[in-house]
C-alpha cells in the first residue's frame, strides 16, 4: 500500500474520531436541552388551563407552543425550506458546467453547453467511489462521443444533435477533454477556498483560525494562475499519458487571464449559490436558542460549506466523508451551538446526495438521448 494511503485512512480514522466526540457532546446536550424544553412546555400549559384568566391563558398557551416547536423534529421541520434549499443547491450545480464548457472550447473540444452540463452533473455520481477517479472517466466518457464512426465525425454527429453548427476537433480531444475537467475542478475548489477565506475572515473565530483563513485565501489563488495552470495540466496529463505533445496540447495563448476570470466569476456563483442553500437549511431545522441574523448565517454557512468541501476534496476520500462534516461543523458551532450546527452537516450531506442523484439521473438519460439520436444524423 502506498503512502498516501496510509496518510488517507490516518486521515480519516483521526477525522472519524473528533467527528463521533463532536457528535457525542451534541447528542448529550440535545437531550438535556429537550428535557427542559418539555417541562417548561408542560408546566405552562399546566398554569394556563389552572388560570382564569382567558387572555393570560391563551398567552400561556402560546408560550407553550413555541417551546415545543423548538423541538428538533420531523415534524417541525420547514420542509418548504428545505425545498428552497435544494433547488438553490440544484442551480449551484449548473455554473461549474459552464465552467468545464468555456475550457472545452478554449481548447478546441468539440462539446455544446448542455452536454458539458450534463457531463459536469454526472461526474457527482462518482464522488462516493474511492479515489474519484470515476468522476474524471463519467465525465470525460459524456464529453467524447460513444459511437463507431471516428472522434471528429461523431462529435460533429453529436454538436449537430444538439444546437448550432458543429465545431472541428483536431488532435488528440481525450487529452484535452481530461485536462478540462481537471480545470474546471481546480478552478472550482480554488474559489471555494478563497471564498472561505475571505468570509471567514469576518467571523467570531480565534485570531489564528482568521489568519489562517486569510492566508489560505491568498494562496488558493497561486494554482489557478494562467502560467502555474498550464503546467499544472501538462503534468496532469503527462503523468497519465493522455497528451500527444509534451506541453500536453496546452498552449500557451489557451488558458489565459481571460478565460480564468470568466471562469472564476461562475465558480463564485456556484459557491453562493451552495452557501444561501446551506444557509436556508440551517434555518429550515427548528433550534432551540433564537438564530441570528440572516446576514451572520448566510456570512458563515457559505464560509463553513466552502470550506468543509474544500479540504474534503483535499483529503481524497469517497465524498470527502466525515472531513466535509466535522470541518463545517467546527467553523459553524459557534454561531449556532453544536446540536444545531451538528443537525445541520448531516441534513445538508443527505441534501446533497439526493439532490446529486436526481441531476445525475435527468444527466444520464439526457446522454443516452443524444446517443440514440446520433446514428440518425448520420442516415
Amino acid at each position: 500500500m502506498s503512502w498516501l494511503a496510509w496518510i488517507q485512512r490516518a486521515v480519516f480514522l483521526l477525522v472519524l474520531i473528533g467527528l463521533v466526540s463532536a457528535a457525542s457532546k451534541a447528542v448529550e446536550r440535545w437531550q438535556a436541552e429537550t428535557s427542559v424544553l418539555k417541562t417548561e412546555a408542560q408546566r405552562l400549559r399546566s398554569d394556563a388551563a389552572a388560570e382564569p384568566d382567558p387572555l393570560v391563558s391563551a398567552a400561556l398557551a402560546r408560550d407553550a407552543e413555541r417551546r415545543e416547536s423548538s423541538l428538533p423534529s420531523l415534524a417541525n421541520v420547514r420542509w418548504e425550506r428545505v425545498s428552497l434549499a435544494g433547488l438553490l443547491y440544484a442551480c449551484g450545480l449548473v455554473p461549474p458546467g459552464c465552467v468545464l464548457h468555456c475550457c472545452l472550447k478554449a481548447l478546441a473540444v468539440s462539446c455544446t453547453l448542455r452536454r458539458a452540463i450534463a457531463a459536469q452533473l454526472l461526474g457527482h455520481a462518482g464522488k462516493y467511489i474511492p479515489g474519484k477517479a470515476m468522476v474524471v472517466f463519467l465525465r470525460v466518457g459524456a464529453i467524447l462521443p460513444q459511437s463507431g464512426t471516428s472522434v471528429v465525425e461523431a462529435a460533429a454527429g453529436s454538436g449537430a444533435n444538439e444546437s448550432g453548427p458543429p465545431q472541428r476537433d483536431t488532435g488528440r480531444p481525450l487529452g484535452r477533454a481530461t485536462s478540462s475537467v481537471f480545470f474546471e475542478t481546480l478552478v472550482m475548489m480554488g474559489v471555494g477556498a478563497a471564498v472561505a477565506g475571505v468570509l471567514l475572515w469576518q467571523s467570531p473565530l480565534p485570531t489564528w483560525v482568521r489568519g489562517c483563513a486569510a492566508a489560505m485565501a491568498g494562496l488558493s489563488l497561486i494554482p489557478v494562475c494562467p502560467p502555474i495552470l498550464r503546467r499544472i495540466l501538462a503534468f496532469i496529463a503527462a503523468r497519465r499519458k493522455l497528451a500527444s505533445s509534451p506541453d500536453g496540447g496546452i498552449a500557451s495563448t489557451t488558458i489565459t487571464w481571460s478565460l480564468l476570470g470568466q471562469c472564476w466569476l461562475l465558480s463564485l456563483v456556484s459557491w453562493v449559490l451552495i452557501g444561501l442553500s446551506f444557509a436556508m437549511l440551517i434555518t429550515a431545522i427548528p433550534s432551540f436558542a433564537p438564530l441570528p441574523s440572516a446576514t451572520q448565517i448566510v456570512t458563515v454557512a457559505t464560509a463553513a460549506i466552502s470550506l468543509g468541501m474544500v479540504l474534503g476534496f483535499v483529503s481524497l476520500l469517497p465524498g470527502g466523508a466525515g472531513v466535509r462534516e466535522y470541518v463545517t461543523l467546527l467553523v459553524l458551532a459557534p454561531l449556532i451551538g453544536q446540536t444545531h450546527a451538528l443537525l445541520a452537516v448531516i441534513a445538508a450531506r443527505l441534501m446533497f446526495i439526493l439532490v446529486e442523484a436526481v441531476l445525475a439521473s435527468l444527466s444520464a438519460a439526457y446522454l443516452r438521448h443524444l446517443r440514440y439520436l446520433q446514428p440518425i444524423s448520420h442516415g
